[in-house]
């Protein structure tokens, strides 16, 4: 493509703290980052949020998972979230923290959260297969956001 896209036009700015909350509190779905080593292994996820943590599930299919390995292995896990619309009107959000698996008792506030805003599959077609969920928490400890509207004015 010989078309040059004009860096005024999609260079965002960063987002304040309390601009970065909302944006998570009203999306569901983003892609977590988790790491094997110096590989890299990214899965798409539904959350549920709120300030300071996202909270998840990730539904098991068998005894082995590689999530959950990666899970309890990972350091340092990255939360993904954006939306676009267009090249002068998109949001993104980078969320990095630790991850836990959250025992069976706080499974209820899991699910307050999670049924709030996340979005979850419709798992029917599946039958009989045995299936099990494991809940965890990605505690936020930093996250940076950069957002791009056609009516904000930039600095």
């Amino acid at each position: 493509m010989t078309d040059q896209v004009d860096p005024e036009r999609v260079r965002g700015g960063q987002m304040t703290d309390a601009e970065i909350d909302a944006y998570l509190d009203e999306q569901g779905t983003g892609v977590l980052s988790l790491a094997e080593g110096s590989r890299a292994y990214a899965i798409p996820i539904s959350f549920g949020y709120e300030t300071g943590r996202a909270v998840f599930s990730y539904w098991q299919f068998g005894s082995d998972s590689r999530k959950k390995e990666l899970s309890e292995s990972t350091e340092r896990a990255c939360l993904t979230v954006y939306d676009i619309e267009s090249q002068t009107d998109w949001r993104s959000v980078l969320a990095f923290g630790t991850l836990r698996e959250l025992p069976t008792a706080e499974w209820r506030e899991l699910g307050e959260l999670i049924d709030q805003n996340a979005w979850s599959p419709d798992l029917t077609p599946i039958g009989k297969r045995r299936l099990s969920v494991v809940g965890y928490e990605l505690s936020i400890e930093e996250a940076t956001g950069l957002q791009r509207h056609p009516d904000t004015e930039r600095e």
